[in-house]
């Protein structure tokens, strides 16, 4: 394995372990899950509501597009590597913000 290999894994790992940092966090503090639907009502938490729920979603996308596996195998791919990504471009936003991987 190359060492850029090796790069590209630690960032689409290290996305998906904020995401579910993340989703345990606000699940530990309001008790409720992180969904699209806690942006339904409207409160003065509303930008910590949209920051967990961005930082959640590549989690999220992963698991569902892993849930469809055996119904739509094509789909479930798509959806999948949908949600890596994702992770990998917030794995490479931590790593270069917080840091300092070039």
């Amino acid at each position: 394995m190359e060492l850029y290999h090796f790069v590209w894994m630690l960032a689409a790992v290290t996305g998906l372990t904020a995401a579910g940092l993340a989703g345990n966090g606000w699940a530990l503090v309001t008790g409720r899950k992180p969904s699209i639907w806690m942006l339904a009502e409207y409160s003065v938490s509303m930008p910590l509501k949209v920051l967990a729920l961005i930082t959640y979603a590549p989690l999220a996308v992963v698991k569902s597009g892993l849930s469809y596996i055996d119904s739509n195998p094509v789909f479930a791919v798509m959806v999948t590597l949908t949600g890596l990504f994702w992770s990998f471009m917030q794995g490479v936003f931590i790593l270069t913000t917080f840091f300092g991987y070039t």
